[in-house]
């Protein structure tokens, strides 16, 4: 799936239509390969249903379709197995706006109140915080994070949109989290 001459977004489009498991390249060099199965792409931003060993459904995690490099089927039992879950089909939740950053973030934040950031190319290593949103201005995103730790930041901290290279909702951010120390806030 990962012809010279097709862009990222059709690769990704036609991903989402054969309803196949993928292996998602990233640039940077230092980004996560993402796997999962594509639901659904923007002009920005694509969502995918991610899923973790054996082909079990982790969330879903929205890319930058310019950072996408390569597309490529994986045939593996885990598709298979995938298919099997009550989660199959994966679908995109309603109205996602997969075509701004901001639209994406309010929308994910409406899925779970937990989410995950990541800016790949700010630092040579990936880095990820997750935190509630706060507020979403036309340029930066407010997260009010949790630390590793498991308290919370008094103050929301600020990132530019332009910096986000992945997002991430999962209900095992909640699990993890209510095991250590409680519930989510809400801002």
């Amino acid at each position: 799936m990962a012809s010279s001459g097709v862009s990222a977004a059709d690769r990704l489009r036609r991903a989402a239509e054969s309803r196949k498991l993928v292996r998602i390249k990233r640039s940077p060099r230092n980004a996560d390969r993402v796997n999962g199965f594509v639901v659904a792409v923007g002009s920005k931003w694509a969502l995918i249903a991610d899923t973790g060993d054996g082909g079990f459904f982790e969330g879903l995690v929205a890319i930058r379709v310019k950072d996408v490099v390569k597309v490529k089927n994986d045939s593996s039992f885990e598709e298979r197995f995938a298919r099997t879950r009550p989660e199959w089909p994966p679908t995109a939740p309603a109205d996602l706006d997969l075509d701004t950053t901001a639209g994406l973030l309010r929308g994910m934040s409406a899925i779970s109140p937990l989410l995950a950031i990541e800016q790949e190319r700010r630092f040579h290593s990936r880095m990820t915080w997750i935190g509630v949103l706060y507020e979403v201005t036309r340029r930066w995103l407010w997260l009010r994070e949790v630390r590793p730790d498991a308290t919370w930041r008094k103050r929301p901290l600020g990132y530019k949109l332009r910096r986000i290279t992945k997002v991430s909702v999962s209900d095992r951010y909640l699990t993890a989290l209510a095991a250590i120390a409680g519930t989510a806030p809400t801002h």
